[in-house]
C-alpha cells in the first residue's frame, strides 16, 4: 500500500527538503525515522512490539543510499 500526501503535506516536505538540500524521497525517510524514534522511544505500543530501532535503521539505511 502506498500513501498519498495531501497538497499541504507535499508542500511542507518539499519546503523542508529544499531547505536541507536533500531529495524529497530522502526527506520523507528522515521524517519517518525521526517520527518513529520520537513516538516510540519512551514506550511500546499496547498490542505489539514494532521494533522501532530496526525500523529506524532500515529507514536511515535507505536515506544514506539516496
Amino acid at each position: 500500500m502506498n500513501y498519498t500526501l495531501t497538497d499541504a503535506q507535499q508542500a511542507a516536505v518539499e519546503t523542508i527538503a529544499k531547505a536541507e538540500l536533500r531529495p524529497v524521497k530522502q526527506m520523507v525517510g528522515l521524517l519517518l525515522a525521526e517520527g518513529i524514534n520520537w513516538m516510540y522511544v519512551d514506550y511500546s505500543p499496547k498490542f505489539s512490539d514494532i521494533k522501532e530501532n530496526q525500523l529506524e535503521e532500515s529507514l536511515m539505511k535507505e536515506c544514506r543510499e539516496l
